[in-house]
């Protein structure tokens, strides 16, 4: 394998340089637009949630049954609360990912 490896500065080490970076490049690529396309679908299940919440709170607002209303809200809230702290979190991965993007030279 010794014969195979180019030389440090060489035209061949640069090239092979280049190749493995475009390779990089392009596999953080698809991370990112992997983690957008969660991201979106992590919002969209979110605003199900909410929408869910509107309908079982209805009666209790109805009713002006303040208990069932702070329970069926801290409910749905901590649904919401943990979706946006997936998002979050896949934010902050993508946020990394566009940070190893930038040249260091």
């Amino acid at each position: 394998m010794a014969a195979a490896e180019a030389k440090p500065g060489s035209f061949m080490a640069n090239i092979q340089k280049k190749l493995s970076n475009g390779a990089e490049a392009g596999s953080r690529a698809i991370k990112i637009q992997t983690l957008k396309a969660e991201i979106m679908m992590k919002e969209n299940q979110a605003k199900s949630v909410k929408q869910e919440m509107g309908v079982a709170i209805y009666a209790a607002l109805e009713s002006s049954d303040q208990e069932e209303m702070a329970r069926i809200f801290g409910e749905y809230k901590a649904k919401v609360d943990a979706i946006d702290a997936e998002i979050a979190t896949k934010k902050l991965t993508m946020t990394e990912l566009e940070a190893q993007a930038t040249p260091r030279e």
